[in-house]
């Protein structure tokens, strides 16, 4: 029995190395991929375009998990404060377009209303719309076409790119790269390998390193992180950030509850997003005492079936006493899909911790920074 066990794990370990070198050779076919790509802009074989007002671009050099969402929320706050119209331009990942429809543009929110759903606008798209009511969202795949649209439509001043670093074909007047201090780079390859979209050589193009999550790696970690960042692009501005719990909502009642609400209370954790440790990681420190966690794949298109075993787990929990469960805002906007009254009554209150991101290093500098441009 032993060496037919030995025999299947032997197998196993054959299958895993040849598609790990299978993921290899495709990443070495990505990486000319994305030089020759390079190389075409450079050359003004596929020349860029310069919108009539400023462009802010967010993004980052690895896929999702980055905090890249609260930046674009942080920023053009910020923006609208000092009185600029802004726009926020998607890409809409995900979404699904009104049946018959056939323009490639699309209002999210118009910066009075939301005008579509949650599966029309794409869940990043919709998120933006509910926490900027005062700032229209567009999304559309051609980014050069909405940001003409917005400049036409709204008299937008400052357009904020979301996931632009990779969107070469538009002029950028600042290129903010998000990187998350829990895993900067992966395992340093390339897609499919590894998460990076582009080589690190590729960050000597950022003007502005935003960190998120400094509050989660030890300090020498932090240093080495700059460290490198420095050496790889010396004139960078580098800010430090963190996602700082707000308060927790009901997504049934709305009702608002401090942080407290969370402390010694038996919890019922369930997220899909990039990074999950950084939402447990943050109920941790508020005081929640964890029944069990799941944790979907990022982006996860949440099904009957997986509100079913959360449930099972939740009726369980409540025999022994009060519990709650607790998500994330991103997921909240997933489940209002799939949510009935039925669910309403067995969870009583699915609560959303409300997380806002916060420099906390560099503030005054990126502020200057902001304004030279704008």
């Amino acid at each position: 029995m032993g060496f037919y066990l030995a025999c299947i794990k032997n197998e196993r370990g054959k299958t895993h190395s040849l598609f790990r070198s299978l993921f290899f050779i495709l990443s070495g076919f990505y990486y000319l991929a994305i030089k020759f790509r390079l190389l075409l802009h450079k050359l003004a074989v596929i020349p860029k375009t310069k919108l009539p007002c400023t462009v802010v671009s967010v993004g980052n050099i690895t896929w999702g998990g980055t905090g890249k969402t609260p930046a674009v929320i942080m920023i053009a706050r910020l923006l609208r404060e000092k009185g600029k119209r802004v726009a926020v331009l998607s890409r809409g990942y995900g979404r699904r377009k009104k049946k018959g429809k056939k323009s490639e543009i699309s209002i999210v929110s118009d910066g009075e209303k939301l005008i579509l759903s949650s599966r029309e606008a794409g869940d990043e798209p919709f998120l933006l719309s509910k926490n900027l009511p005062d700032v229209p969202v567009i999304v559309g795949k051609n980014r050069i076409n909405t940001g003409k649209y917005a400049v036409d439509r709204f008299g937008t001043e400052v357009v904020v790119l979301d996931d632009g670093f990779q969107y070469w074909r538009l002029n950028r007047d600042i290129d903010i790269v998000t990187i998350d201090c829990l895993n900067p780079y992966g395992n340093g390859y390339l897609i499919p390998r590894g998460p990076l979209r582009e080589p690190l050589s590729h960050l000597s193009r950022a003007d502005i390193f935003l960190l998120t999550r400094v509050n989660l790696v030890s300090r020498d970690d932090l240093q080495r992180i700059i460290g490198d960042l420095r050496t790889g692009n010396p004139q960078c501005t580098i800010l430090e950030s963190v996602h700082r719990p707000k308060y927790v909502q009901g997504s049934f009642s709305g009702e608002k509850k401090s942080l407290d609400f969370i402390k010694d209370k038996r919890v019922v954790a369930f997220s899909s997003i990039g990074n999950p440790y950084s939402f447990e990681k943050t109920l941790e420190e508020l005081g929640a005492e964890f029944i069990k966690i799941f944790q979907f794949p990022d982006h996860h298109d949440y099904q009957r079936r997986d509100l079913q075993e959360i449930e099972a787990t939740y009726r369980t929990a409540l025999e022994e006493g009060e519990v709650i469960a607790v998500t994330t805002e991103k997921d909240v906007v997933r489940l209002e899909r799939i949510i009935s009254p039925e669910v309403g009554r067995i969870f009583r209150e699915i609560w959303v911790l409300k997380v806002e991101l916060e420099i906390v290093r560099g503030r005054e500098e990126w502020q200057r920074r902001i304004e030279s441009y704008t």
